[in-house]
């Protein structure tokens, strides 16, 4: 009897173990689901994560697109504002076609900022100028006379050094300095300059070298479909490093008295701020008196100081 109860208890001991077996496999499978379905949550979530990232690169270049959008509208809007005062000053000259005629001149760049300055006023102003160059300096900014002939204004050749001992020297040393500035000008642009400018102005080369200097240059020039141009007006930009604006404009205002036609002096280096400043208003000025304005050509209007004895 013991003997049989012994069997009994060691059975259900047996019984219990196998139980409990069970329901650890069955508890460690509920986890392994559980685990798997975790997982797979995770990878869900993961999932909107990214998309939720991808909404909000999407959103951040809406928002560059329409940041765009609104520089390129304010930009048209300025434009338009441009064109107006253009047309405004276009149809005040073609009201007043005249006889009358100013030629802007500007000596000595192409200069990095105040001819672009310069070019930015004309542009505004339709009004096409003269710009007489330095060789030396279109090799320094070669971009910038590009932009010059582009916007349809003349180039005319104002030496290549600027240096009147060495350009006054002689004519074999004249011509040297000519012919420097005319490689240049034409390695840049494809054409050689038909218009000349004294350094200094032809007064200052009859100083170094007398009368028959400058009419003996001016015939050979002339050979070469060249003319040379003086002023009737000097600005008196060149009168100092900073010459005042009221100077400058009260210069240009003054002398432009009872002229047919005038060519202006003005120039057009980094320096000469004060030029920038004063230009818009003399613009506005000659436009006021009448004025129509041009560029200079070898077969129209120059003006050539007289050779006093």
């Amino acid at each position: 009897m013991n003997r049989q109860i012994f069997k009994v208890v060691i059975s259900l001991f047996v019984l219990m173990a196998i139980s409990t077996g069970l329901k650890a496999i069955q508890i460690n499978n509920n986890q392994k689901n559980e685990l798997s379905e975790y997982k797979t949550i995770v990878v869900n979530q993961e999932e909107k994560i990214k998309e939720l990232q991808n909404v909000e690169t999407i959103i951040k270049d809406k928002d560059n697109q329409i940041d765009d959008l609104i520089q390129e509208q304010n930009e048209l809007n300025q434009l338009i504002q441009d064109l107006k005062q253009s047309n405004e000053v276009l149809n005040r000259q073609m009201s007043s076609l005249t006889d009358k005629v100013v030629y802007l001149t500007f000596d000595d760049g192409p200069s990095k900022e105040t001819t672009l300055d310069i070019l930015k006023i004309l542009k505004l102003y339709n009004v096409r100028a003269t710009f007489f160059v330095q060789g030396r300096n279109v090799n320094k900014n070669p971009d910038v006379l590009r932009e010059i002939n582009k916007q349809g204004h003349a180039i005319g050749n104002h030496s290549y050094s600027h240096n009147y001992t060495l350009i006054y020297k002689d004519e074999d040393s004249f011509w040297k300095d000519f012919n420097l500035c005319q490689d240049a000008v034409y390695s840049v642009i494809g054409e050689s300059p038909t218009l000349y400018r004294f350094p200094g102005g032809s007064n200052t080369a009859r100083n170094f070298k007398g009368n028959e200097f400058v009419t003996s240059l001016s015939i050979m020039m002339l050979d070469q479909g060249v003319q040379f141009f003086d002023w009737n007006i000097d600005s008196g930009d060149a009168m100092a490093t900073y010459a005042e604006v009221g100077t400058i404009k009260s210069n240009a205002y003054t002398q432009i008295s009872k002229k047919k036609d005038a060519i202006v002096l003005f120039h057009d280096t980094d320096a000469k701020k004060s030029t920038v400043e004063a230009l818009p208003e003399i613009i506005e000025h000659y436009l006021a008196l009448g004025y129509r304005f041009d560029v200079l050509t070898p077969s129209g209007y120059t003006t050539q100081f007289k050779h006093v004895d």
